[in-house]
């Protein structure tokens, strides 16, 4: 059976050969098909089912693809690096995300599952947990020719981070399989989220082959698993707590001196004293979150000793001129670069906050319902690989000179540029143009009654 894709969406495919044996390549191309066109939870068989392929392959085929198939998913990691990377100048380094993400489960049979902390649903006086899976992901930060050259988060590298708390319902410690369970967990290591992104940034700078690379994550990963022994060509941008303790480099030895070296000078204040007894900032215009503001900022470089204890960091403080914001203070590994690239750079770390929504809201990021190891560690990221192809796929388009188009909403007159969704309809629209008046094809099971491919895509709304 034809594949219900665009001529130009099944080249940009082709490039994915090499990750897989010639027979898993066709049931990728078939994933992708059936993930692009479902239009309700993206589980295993509504994938089967809007894919059209349940003529020629069984919907064993697809289970089997996920939970025992020979393919690595860090490989279509770096064959979309290699896809992504020719939108950014060679001359420019590399500006990469680092996040993680909660995709909520139900059931007590979700494998790897366990309760996490939800920071949607907590505040601060009373925290929430729920159960499912937390991701920790690597995405790459491309300017795409969408409307007015936004910038998206693509989704290259995908750890699953688990803990032993597993929620639902609960068993004696006294139970036989109680006890076998703590047994395992008791000998079972179990990586912290840094190690996990420490993992992840290692490869890709080796994918960098020497190109400069920004990691730009929150607070919570600024930690020495992440800071130190970094590979050469890798910076970090996060945000420094305002009761950070401060240093100056240690003084060089003096002649004849002994004892051991110093490895910090004298203690400075912390940055919330330094922006206290401020008096004079410098007015800094720079483009956050897509609007141009001048805001107020000095800068200094310092030793942040606690979480770096081999070199400095260059750190911006920042002012709010209105006063509705409090202080706030940055820091980036590399002490050259200026308080613009560092703000600026960390702005646009929320790109990849967009990336969760629409890969949760449009992609069933949090659909699958696996039972087993393998299986969990690969079928959500797909909905993020899906979501980078529908990406290049419209940024491909766009460079040639078809630029996306969508409808038009009498409410929103003045939108200028697509969204996700506009996109992904987008795809759907020419695939369904080319395919969906096709002669059905003939089927391997010509005993049974099967349904067409449009009657099958109803079925996953």
């Amino acid at each position: 059976m034809e594949t219900i894709l665009p001529e130009s969406f099944r080249s940009l495919l082709s490039a994915f050969r090499p990750c897989f044996t010639a027979p898993s390549h066709h049931n990728f191309v078939a994933v992708v098909t059936g993930w692009l066109h479902c239009l309700g939870r993206r589980t295993v068989t509504a994938v089967a089912l809007a894919s059209g392929a349940l003529s020629v392959r069984h919907i064993s085929v697809f289970h089997r693809f996920f939970g025992r198939a020979r393919w690595d998913l860090d490989a279509l990691g770096q064959v979309l690096f290699k896809l992504a990377v020719v939108w950014l100048p060679a001359d420019q380094p590399l500006l990469v995300l680092l996040d993680d993400t909660l995709a909520r489960k139900g059931g007590k049979s979700i494998s790897q599952a366990s309760m996490h902390h939800d920071p949607l649903l907590s505040s601060a006086r009373k925290p929430f947990f729920s159960f499912g899976h937390v991701w920790v992901i690597l995405a790459l930060w491309v300017p795409l020719p969408l409307g007015d050259a936004r910038g998206f988060a693509l989704p290259l590298l995908f750890r699953l981070y688990t803990t032993s708390k597993r929620g639902g319902r609960t068993e004696s410690a006294a139970h036989p399989t109680k006890r076998k369970r703590m047994a395992i967990e008791a000998g079972q290591f179990r990586p912290t989220k840094l190690q996990l992104a420490r993992e992840s940034i290692d490869l890709l700078a080796r994918w960098a082959e020497g190109r400069t690379i920004y990691i730009v994550a929150d607070s919570a990963y600024a930690g020495r698993t992440l800071l130190e022994q970094r590979p050469a060509n890798v910076h970090v941008i996060s945000r420094l707590r305002m009761d950070a303790a401060l240093w100056t480099p240690p003084p060089p030895r003096v002649p004849g001196q002994t004892g051991r070296p110093r490895k910090r000078g004298c203690r400075l204040p912390t940055p919330q004293q330094l922006g206290q007894a401020r008096r004079h900032w410098h007015q800094l215009p720079v483009q956050l979150y897509g609007r141009n503001v001048t805001t107020q900022v000095f800068q200094l470089t310092a030793m942040w000793y606690k979480a770096l204890r081999d070199q400095t960091v260059r750190i911006a403080v920042v002012r709010d001129p209105a006063g509705r914001r409090r202080d706030e203070a940055f820091f980036c590994t590399n002490p050259e670069v200026r308080a613009s690239f560092i703000l600026e750079s960390y702005a646009r770390r929320w790109t990849l906050e967009v990336t969760f929504r629409d890969g949760k809201q449009h992609l069933g990021f949090e659909d699958p319902q696996n039972q087993t190891t393998k299986a969990v560690q690969r079928t959500a990221p797909t909905a993020f690989v899906v979501y980078d192809l529908v990406l290049l796929w419209s940024a491909s388009r766009a460079a040639a000179g078809d630029q996306p188009s969508w409808l038009r909403r009498p409410w929103d007159p003045h939108k200028a540029a697509p969204s996700f969704r506009d996109l992904l309809i987008s795809l759907r629209r020419e695939a369904w143009c080319q395919h969906v008046f096709d002669p059905p094809s003939a089927s391997w099971m010509p005993q049974k009654w099967l349904p067409s491919w449009a009657e099958a895509l109803l079925e996953t709304a």
